[in-house]
């Protein structure tokens, strides 16, 4: 397309008559200077140097220039004046207020000696932006420009940076373990619970066949005594007899739940003294045996 765009310049050049005035004659000095410009514009331009560029543009579209090449140039000028960016700048000083009293240079070039209203052309890309005070201070940032960004703002601020927040981490609660308990305190066996078990069954028995003996004795006293028969005679002897089975059975089975108790027990470490100030529940086991009955008592 440039290489077109140049042809035709050429061309119109010769269609005019002005092929001549390519020669190096101080009459024809200035049309060639219009074409050079021409040239050079659109070089400058298609290396996004369109500040340079439109410089030239503004050069060959002027009256002096033939009215082809000055025609091109305009259009050309004003398509570079459509995709230069433009730049408004705003300075900060270091209690955040807005300062004008600083001098703005853009890549190394002072462009500006304060800040001003107006907008500063471009060209499109990668700038640094610097603002220098009179007293040696500055601060830069680097920006990229794009092509047709008009009225772009720059802040920069001379205030301090803040430090950054660094969050602590949260601390990580360390695994749970259980560590058994050497000191369990008062505790019954399971021989014990089984030889209890026993001793309230032995209990039951002979207290069921206790009472139905003695009933049975009570009515033989009020209907035949003493001339009862003897065979009647013989079952309450039996039930008697199961009774003193069941006493045995159940005195056997409460001395295994004693001593297997007591031996259970017996040797534990000395229970660890409260604190101060903490209330304890004691623990204790009774045990009621009465006619027909057998209880276990117990606060832990």
């Amino acid at each position: 397309m440039r290489t077109a765009n140049r042809s035709a310049i050429a061309l119109a050049a010769l269609s005019f008559g002005l092929a001549p005035l390519l020669s190096a004659t101080p009459a024809h000095a200035g049309q060639k200077e219009c074409i050079s410009a021409a040239d050079e514009g659109q070089k400058l331009r298609d290396d996004g140097k369109l500040t340079t560029a439109r410089e030239k543009f503004i050069t060959c579209a002027a009256k002096a220039c033939p009215n082809v090449i000055a025609k091109q140039c305009s259009q050309w000028l004003l398509d570079a004046e459509h995709d230069m960016p433009t730049l408004t700048f705003r300075a900060l000083d270091d209690d955040g207020k807005e300062t004008f009293a600083v001098k703005v240079v853009i890549d190394n070039v002072t462009v500006a000696p304060s800040i001003e209203a107006r907008a500063l052309s471009v060209d499109p890309g990668e700038h640094v932006i610097r603002f220098e005070r009179a007293d040696g201070k500055a601060i830069e940032e680097k920006v990229l420009v794009r092509p047709g960004e008009k009225n772009r703002m720059i802040e920069l601020s001379f205030q301090p940076k803040a430090p950054p927040v660094v969050v602590a981490p949260k601390p990580v609660a360390p695994p749970t373990t259980v560590v058994p308990d050497e000191n369990h305190g008062f505790q019954i066996p399971l021989l014990g619970w089984v030889g209890l078990g026993v001793g309230v069954a032995g209990g039951a028995m002979t207290a069921i066949f206790a009472i139905s003996a003695n009933g049975d004795e009570s009515d033989l006293r009020s209907t035949c005594a003493p001339s009862c028969d003897p065979s009647k005679k013989s079952g309450i002897d039996t039930k008697v007899a199961l009774a003193n089975v069941g006493f045995a059975v159940g005195v056997v089975g409460l001395g295994v739940a004693v001593v297997s108790t007591v031996l259970a027990n017996t040797g534990k470490p000395a229970e660890k003294k409260p604190d101060p100030g903490t209330t304890t529940t004691a623990k204790a086991v009774s045990f009621d045996i009465g006619p027909g009955t057998f209880l276990v008592h117990g606060a832990f």
